[in-house]
């Protein structure tokens, strides 16, 4: 076993990094790197790596994130920077401008630094954001998570290349997150970096006891007495990874079309064939639901788990019929069927202007984009009014749920409805080629 005093030597490099790009050896990628021993020893391994494959520099670019927090932040910047450089890696300084909220900051900062990160990828061709997340990381949020009662999804915490956190649904098919460090610990990467000489910058924020992470840390010699090393804790996550994936792989079979338990519809219902349910393990059924309320409530937030299972325990115990809310989405059970839909009334649906050659996510459900050609338009509800108008210019479908038919996006210039593609209606051919909105489903 190595030594956390042992530094990362050049033939560890390849099984470090190559796994994470396996899938995609020629796209261009960036470095999450804030200055600190972590993503700085990121930063010098991969520049090393890339080296020693002969690979390109060109297309690697390092992404700092300057969240105005501190007064020396702009200047910490500037040394990555000049680190940066020094590597032959190219730079750039991503600014969180704007207030900060007075709690939650951490929590905040992290999506800003996402959200930044992924318009700047989603802007250069670029498919995946490396971060220097390491063993360490993993234990702590494992124990955090257990802390709050998680199930196999929060426990087996972060997967060496991911979908980004709350990632833009636009670019989540191909932008990921890679994790390369998750089996190295800090010790470790501070020892490489000494042993090459090189600094690092120390975040005050990183000895607070305000944060929970730090009074983890605090407790690292108990924990560590008791067996609860982050190598276990690692391994732990690793394995609970593996559960995770098994059932995802059940959970996609029985999306499956061909396997005639779910029907999503392109109106953005989900159906689902409950007769089928009962000889489901109750985890399965959870697993199943949860994904089709995230997908047609479109909240972008993960739908509570303890609710969710409720749910499911209602419906598995035999209720005839009953809704129930949850996360924008609403769920009807009757005899033969659940019904997964858009909840209705509790806030109004968005209206986006949308200029030519825009592509943008409506409500958290649809991909919605309007050609270059096009005139700009207006993206709103289709609503009472817009239904009552369609049913004037076409024949609608008589199953779909009236909620789920309001809540369609439509496009419309002043008050000329022009198209609603989820229903097949574009009002002349120029609108069938220009304006398309598709829902993103399961």
């Amino acid at each position: 076993m190595l030594e956390d005093s042992e530094s990362i030597g050049a033939a560890e490099l390849d099984r470090l990094f190559a796994r994470c790009f396996a899938d995609r050896p020629h796209d261009r990628f960036a470095l999450a790197v804030s200055g600190g021993s972590d993503s700085t020893a990121l930063m010098v391994l991969m520049a090393e790596w890339i080296g020693l494959t002969g690979r390109s520099l060109e297309a690697c670019t390092v992404l700092t994130v300057d969240h105005r927090l501190r007064p020396e932040s702009a200047s910490e910047a500037e040394a990555v920077a000049r680190q940066a450089a020094a590597l032959g890696l190219r730079h750039v300084i991503l600014v969180w401008d704007g207030d900060k909220p007075r709690t939650g900051l951490q929590a905040a900062a992290r999506a800003a630094r996402y959200r930044l990160m992924a318009a700047y990828a989603g802007a250069h061709d670029i498919g995946a954001i490396c971060t220097a997340h390491t063993q360490d990381d993993q234990a702590e949020t494992l124990l955090m998570r257990l802390a709050r009662g998680s199930g196999l999804d929060g426990l087996s915490v972060m997967a060496p290349v991911g979908s980004l956190p709350n990632g833009d649904p636009i670019g989540g098919d191909r932008l990921v997150i890679v994790r390369p460090l998750l089996e190295v610990s800090k010790t470790r990467l501070q020892a490489t970096l000494r042993q090459r000489g090189i600094g690092w910058i120390e975040d005050p924020s990183n000895a607070s006891p305000a944060f929970e992470r730090v009074r983890l840390r605090s407790a690292r010699a108990a924990l560590d007495s008791l067996g609860l090393t982050p190598a276990m804790l690692g391994l732990s996550a690793r394995r609970l990874q593996q559960a995770r994936v098994a059932l995802d792989r059940w959970v996609c079979d029985l999306l499956d079309p061909a396997a005639g338990v779910v029907e999503v519809h392109a109106c953005g219902f989900i159906s689902i064939d409950r007769h089928r349910l009962g000889a489901l393990p109750e985890g399965i059924v959870v697993r199943l639901l949860n994904r089709a309320m995230a997908a047609a409530g479109g909240a972008g937030e993960p739908v509570p788990l303890a609710a969710v299972e409720a749910i499911v325990r209602e419906v598995l115990d035999g209720q005839a019929s009953g809704t129930w809310t949850l996360a924008r989405a609403m769920v009807t059970a009757s005899s033969g069927r659940l019904l997964v839909e858009r909840e209705p009334g509790r806030e109004p649906l968005p209206v986006r202007s949308l200029s030519p050659g825009t592509t943008a996510v409506w409500d958290g459900r649809f991909r919605i984009s309007v050609d270059r050609r096009a005139e700009p338009v207006e993206v709103r509800a289709l609503g009472v009014e817009g239904v009552r108008e369609l049913r004037t210019r076409i024949e609608v479908p008589a199953d779909i749920p009236v909620g789920s038919l309001r809540a369609v996006p439509s496009f419309s210039r002043g008050d000329h409805l022009l198209a609603v593609p989820p229903l097949g209606f574009w009002a002349d051919g120029d609108a069938r080629t220009q304006l398309a909105a598709t829902f993103l489903g399961l």
